[in-house]
């Protein structure tokens, strides 16, 4: 059987572009993201007390279904609380900031960030809300 050099050359490259095709990486989509990004006027309440402080969140560099909140709860502009969002819900990853961990939950709505949360400071666990409008 005789093999025409062209043919083979043509399957070869014709194999090399489809493998070099072959999408790798899934795409990112931050639409979900870019609502949460921006400064916030928020106030928390819990048995604490009333807490009103600016949030600030960017976004992650590390994934794009993360966001990073600095000034949470009335923290420090320098503390980083990152949390996974998707869609219109948001997952506090869970954190320890200057000897207390925070955990918790939240929303999108309508402009509006409403998070359930709590604050343990290793002797009690305070439960607080949080509302957040830009």
């Amino acid at each position: 059987m005789k093999i025409n050099k062209s043919s083979l050359l043509f399957t070869f490259i014709l194999l090399f572009l489809i493998t070099g095709c072959e999408k790798t990486e899934p795409d990112i989509i931050t639409t979900d993201r870019d609502k949460y990004l921006g400064t916030w006027n928020a106030v928390s309440t819990g048995t604490g007390g009333t807490r009103n402080f600016t949030l600030v969140i960017a976004a992650s560099n590390s994934a794009p279904e993360q966001i990073i909140m600095k000034g949470f709860d009335g923290g420090s502009s320098t503390s980083s609380l990152p949390a996974t969002i998707s869609g219109n819900d948001l997952s506090i990853i869970t954190t320890l900031i200057s000897g207390e961990t925070i955990a918790g939950t939240g929303t999108y709505n309508n402009g509006s960030l409403n998070f359930d949360f709590t604050v343990d400071d290793g002797q009690s666990v305070e439960n607080r809300t949080c509302t957040a409008t830009k």
